[in-house]
């Protein structure tokens, strides 16, 4: 009897009991009519309180599962008077196991994996393939294809949505698509299961092929998305260039040292967005291979470092350190570095934020060239900009330098005012922006070449100038006002590479619309019959086509045998004149084994001996290692170099020649211009004899070294030293074209024995006359 009653009393206690330990509105500290926004309210203002990430309260864990497990039977809508009415009798709660409702299964299912947070992030085609033309991305986007009724992803749900929460903050702009919807940019993503997740950044897409439950792969999958060269690493050896070349692509340089690899994601994605005004860089400051440069700028060895340098690379223009370098901060500070102290005007993006229209702003140019003669200009300009800060707190100003040879269109645009130098170089021009094709300008002219190289008289003008427009009252209305020309982007592609990369992403999105609406319409089949008949239809003519042909062959084959070969077409035979234009390529530049046959010739014999001495090379039309032209001794020029060459071939180089025309003409050189040698033929000549056996070799002699004395181009005598007794060449059977005792010959005769000549010529036989070089022929 005593058990049976201290049994009874501990089972009253605990049933009191249990009611206010599992009570939510208790747990959650409610009223019992409380509504669902108060629910909400409340949950939210314990979790702040009691979440073990936030709470170093010893229960913090405990209490913090009996909140959220008291919300969840609170926000339940299965049970929406479980607690409000705790004396339910036993049949009516053995009753809901047989009350099955599949709508509210359903709903139970919606409710758990919820799909508001994705719709949320939801783009369509239209912004997709906007997207995929965007070349110069400033953010990289990930888009999540997902379907409401993927087992898949609704498993995959936490991870994707913790992801989000961790990299939406550091710069990636992540976005949804739903497959059921957006069919077609499912296929252009290169889609097949769902989820599906890729990159998109500079109009390249990457797919994402690891597993959805681990948040660490996908984390790895942004880092491999980005530009590889994105932020090069750098050593003490190597960071010198990266610094010192800023002039050249006219960014400022940012430099990240961190104690360890890989650098960190959140420094990538801010090299993302400001890439086109910044360069970045990165060094591990615990490797010994950049301890020089961590003792260099004073770096802490335990902590995240960012440099901002500009034109001064010793000294950074900002600096911060910090164990976590957050978001806010770097932004902050790359959004107040964009620009160097003197940035140079290479595009329009840089001309409308440094001077942007609709502001009370100075902007000073200084007009350049690039070159390091005008890099002491340019310096004291830079010095005055760095200056101007503390002596016009209160007045915006810009200083900037353009090239003159790369910004013509805008610098011409600003030089046709009364008061404009006629050249521009070395001088200032100060504008304000009236709206986006108008200024206001006014020329700061020097006195002279390096008045602007001098600081001294750089500030004392500038100071005089900028006082005087300041102190009056219409002080941001200048002289003179122009339409500006556009500011061409020095860094940009060109308009033909822009016109083929958009074209080529119109081709790309035609073909994945094709696809899309021959798969979700039901016509794949009938397409693949389609392109099979059309395949086989186009075979078969390519087949008759080849047929065709072949037959044709055949039948000239059969004609060319059966009937004799009509004489081809004959070469045509082309006499080039030797001038300046023409010089390299009849001389100078030939092939090897090549030789230029050259006629020299005056206006007075033109014509006859040029037809003369086509008859005679016809026959060798054919050679192509042979090409023929004439020398017109009657141009000044041709003559010069004719007296040249023949100078470098005499022994005495000091002997200076003088012609006479009138005996150089029906000359004919033959120049082999690899070898440097040329021969000579010539009526007087002695190898221009008829016979074979010439006065020389009869007479056992050689010519002469020089060739001077029987040229015969001298005004001088024409008289020959060497003379013969003519019985003795009529007995040897020797007839040469000129005797001796002639002193003329008739111009139709001047050519007679030039085809002897040349068969002597391709012998080898005649005389060769070698020179150091082929002089210049002088326009």
């Amino acid at each position: 009897m005593k058990w049976r009653l201290i049994s009874t009393v501990l089972f009253a206690i605990v049933l009191t009991a249990q009611p206010a330990t599992q009570d939510p509105y208790a747990i959650l500290g409610i009223s019992k009519a409380a509504s669902l926004a108060e629910v909400k309210n409340a949950y939210r203002n314990l979790v702040k309180i009691w979440h073990p990430d936030k709470s170093n309260h010893p229960e913090a864990e405990t209490k913090f599962i009996e909140i959220t497990t008291a919300y969840e039977s609170l926000t339940n809508r299965d049970k929406p008077d479980s607690y409000a009415a705790p004396t339910n009798s036993f049949s009516s709660n053995f009753n809901q196991f047989f009350d099955f409702d599949m709508d509210n299964f359903f709903d139970n299912v919606h409710h758990r994996y919820t799909f508001e947070f994705f719709r949320k992030l939801q783009i369509n085609l239209d912004e997709f393939n906007s997207l995929m033309l965007t070349k110069n991305s400033k953010k990289l986007t990930l888009i999540l294809f997902y379907s409401e009724f993927s087992l898949a992803f609704l498993k995959a749900q936490s991870v994707l949505k913790k992801v989000i929460e961790d990299v939406v903050p550091i710069g990636v702009d992540f976005k949804t698509m739903n497959k059921d919807m957006e069919p077609s940019a499912f296929w252009r993503a290169k889609g097949v299961f769902i989820p599906h997740l890729v990159s998109i950044i500079d109009s390249n897409l990457i797919v994402y092929q690891e597993s959805f439950q681990s948040a660490d792969n996908i984390i790895n999958f942004i880092r491999k998305s980005l530009p590889v060269n994105l932020i090069p690493e750098f050593n003490d050896v190597t960071i010198d260039k990266f610094l010192n070349t800023w002039s050249t692509d006219n960014h400022v340089r940012a430099l990240v040292m961190q104690p360890g690899s890989p650098l960190r994601i959140r420094y990538a994605l801010i090299a993302l967005e400001y890439r086109n005004h910044i360069n970045f860089g990165f060094m591990n400051i615990g490797l010994y291979e950049c301890r020089s440069t961590r003792d260099r700028y004073k770096v802490p060895h335990d902590k995240d470092t960012l440099l901002i340098l500009k034109e001064n690379v010793r000294h950074p223009a900002a600096h911060l350190s910090m164990a976590y370098i957050p978001m806010v901060g770097l932004r902050d500070l790359m959004e107040s570095n964009k620009y160097l102290t003197l940035p140079r005007l290479s595009s329009q993006d840089v001309f409308d934020t440094l001077c942007p229209v609709g502001q009370k702003q100075f902007c000073l140019v200084l007009v350049s060239r690039n070159s390091p003669n005008h890099e002491a200009h340019r310096q004291s300009i830079r010095r005055f900009a760095q200056e101007a800060r503390s002596i016009y707190p209160d007045v915006r100003l810009a200083f900037m330098y353009v090239f003159r040879e790369r910004q013509p269109h805008f610098i011409n645009s600003l030089i046709q005012g009364s008061e404009s130098p006629s050249e521009p170089l070395l001088h200032i021009v100060l504008l304000t922006r009236l709206n986006k094709i108008m200024v206001s300008y006014k020329w700061l002219l020097g006195d002279d070449y390096n008045d602007w190289a001098n600081y001294d008289l750089t500030k004392e003008k500038l100071t005089g100038v900028l006082n005087a427009l300041l102190g009056s009252e219409a002080a941001w209305t200048l002289s003179n006002e122009a339409h500006i020309g556009v500011v061409l982007d020095e860094h940009g592609q060109s308009l033909l590479v822009r016109i083929a990369a958009r074209a080529q992403q119109h081709i790309i999105t035609m073909f994945y619309t094709m696809i899309d609406m021959t798969i979700n319409h039901g016509l794949f089949f009938m397409y693949i019959v389609f392109l099979m008949i059309g395949t086989m239809v186009v075979m078969y003519f390519v087949y008759i086509l080849v047929e065709n042909e072949i037959k044709e062959i055949n039948k000239k084959v059969d004609k060319t045998k059966t009937k004799p070969s009509q004489t081809n077409k004959q070469r045509e035979l082309k006499l080039h004149e030797l001038r300046a234009e023409t010089y390299n390529g009849l001389v100078r530049l030939i092939k090897p084994g090549c030789r230029t046959i050259i006629l020299l010739i005056d206006n007075s014999t033109a014509l006859l001996l040029a037809r003369q001495f086509y008859h005679t090379v016809w026959p060798y039309r054919k050679n192509k290692s042979l090409m023929f032209g004439y020398l017109n001794l009657d141009r000044s020029p041709s003559r010069d170099w004719y007296c040249e060459l023949l100078s470098l071939s005499l022994t005495d180089t000091n002997k200076s020649i003088h012609i006479n025309t009138r005996n150089c003409v029906g000359t004919v050189l033959s120049l082999c211009s690899l070898k440097k040698y040329f021969c000579m033929y010539h009526a007087k000549h002695p190898e221009s004899s008829r016979h074979k056996n010439d006065k020389w070799r009869r007479v056992g002699m050689k010519p002469p070294n020089n060739g001077g004395e029987f040229w015969g181009f001298n005004e001088e005598s024409d008289e020959d030293n060497y003379s013969f007794d003519e019985d003795e060449e009529n007995t040897a059977g020797f007839k040469p074209i000129l005797k001796d005792k002639e002193d003329e010959i008739r111009t139709e005769h001047l050519l007679d024995g030039l085809p002897m000549w040349l068969d002597r010529l391709f012998e080898g036989s005649t005389t060769r006359y070698q020179i150091n070089y082929w002089p210049d022929f002088k326009v």
